[in-house]
Order: C-alpha cells, then structure tokens, then sequence
C-alpha cells in the first residue's frame, strides 16, 4: 500500500473548491476572470459551478484588480480571500486559498477562473473518486494527457505549501501521481490565453 494512503475520512471532512482569479492576464491582454460566459463573468461561472457541484466551502482567490473580482462575485454564496503577493506566482494564489481552507477539509480542488467550460458533472466524479481511493492527487485524463481541474487530498496540504514562484500543485506530481479520470470531453482542456482562444471556446460551447 502506498505510504500516501490514509485512513478514510470521515463524514464530517468536506471537499472544498477554490478558484484562482488573482492574475493580470497579461499574455491576453484584458482580465479574463470577467470574460462573458452566458451572460455571466467567467469567475462567477466557475464558483457557480463549484457550488452546483455542492463542494465547501468555495473560496475565491483575487490580485490584480480585486474589487472588480470581489463585485463580480457577490451575490454568490462564495468567500473572496485577497492574495497581495500574487505578482510572485501562482504558487502564492495556491497558499492563500489553503489556509483559507476550514479545518475540516478532507481536500481540496482548484480550479482556473479562466475555464468556465469544466462542468459540475466532472467535479461531481473527483469527489466520488476521492471517496472511493483516498487518492492524494485526481486529475481528469483528456486525450491520454491530464488536465485542471486537480483535486489535492489534505494529506498534499503541507507540500503545496513549499511550493514557491510561478508554479501550482503540478510541482508535487512527481511525489503524488495523479490518479486519473478518464473524460470524454476535450471542452474541459481548452484554456483562454489569446482572445482567439476565447472565440473559439464561444463556438464549441455555441456548437455544443
């Protein structure tokens, strides 16, 4: 068995959601956490979709332009936590959102305020997978390759907290090999980093 196996968690141990929206989107050139993605703000679909999915808490992480953020989610059930470090990387928005975290979490996923396409239905199946392996990492496989969205099993907590600089949970794989979800949907690995990117995940949800 592996060593990274733990007992399994009890009813009271929640899996929570956290949504990283701190960056500046500077490679597109505009915020993308406030990009239209049916008639709402990407940020406020993300957190929508965590909360269909009945994940606890969900936890937003704002940066750069946070008000627009913290506005752009305010009539959710969501709690917006402010990561003023966010220049640094990634990792810093990844450390903000864990100690946000109740101490009841059994774990945790992190999601991309750019990637309102991920559907609850796919969150929905992380948890059950978690339930069901006490895996320490799940990932959705796409293509024979993973992609984000990534659950982190609490027993990850205190090596995501060494992480430094421009990288996220990704820099643990090599300790914890995701477990990985087969998913038929190639919509879920599209990410925003162009506005060419942007039409053209409008047209496959338009197509969908």
């Amino acid at each position: 068995m592996s060593s990274h196996r733990r007992k399994q968690p009890s009813p009271s141990q929640s899996v929570a959601a956290v949504v990283l929206a701190a960056g500046e989107a500077q490679r597109y050139g505009a915020l993308k956490q406030l990009l239209d993605w049916n008639g709402q703000p990407f940020v406020g679909a993300v957190a929508g979709t965590a909360l269909e999915a009945e994940l606890s808490p969900v936890i937003v992480v704002n940066g750069s332009q946070h008000a627009k953020v913290r506005r752009a989610v305010e009539d959710l059930p969501v709690e917006v936590v402010h990561n003023p470090d966010w220049r640094e990387g990634q990792s810093t928005s990844l450390q903000v959102g864990l100690r946000a975290l109740p101490p009841n979490c059994g774990a945790v996923i992190f999601l991309l305020a750019d990637q309102p396409q991920i559907p609850a239905r796919l969150l929905r199946a992380m948890v059950e997978t978690h339930a069901r392996t006490n895996a320490p990492v799940i990932a959705p496989q796409v293509e024979e390759r993973f992609t984000n969205p990534v659950l982190f099993d609490r027993v990850t907590f205190p090596d995501l907290e060494t992480i430094t600089g421009d990288r996220g949970g990704r820099a643990i794989f090599e300790r914890y090999p995701p477990h990985l979800i087969p998913w038929p949907e190639t919509i879920i690995s599209l990410d925003v980093d162009t506005p060419k990117a942007y039409r053209n995940l409008l047209r496959y949800n338009e197509g969908s």
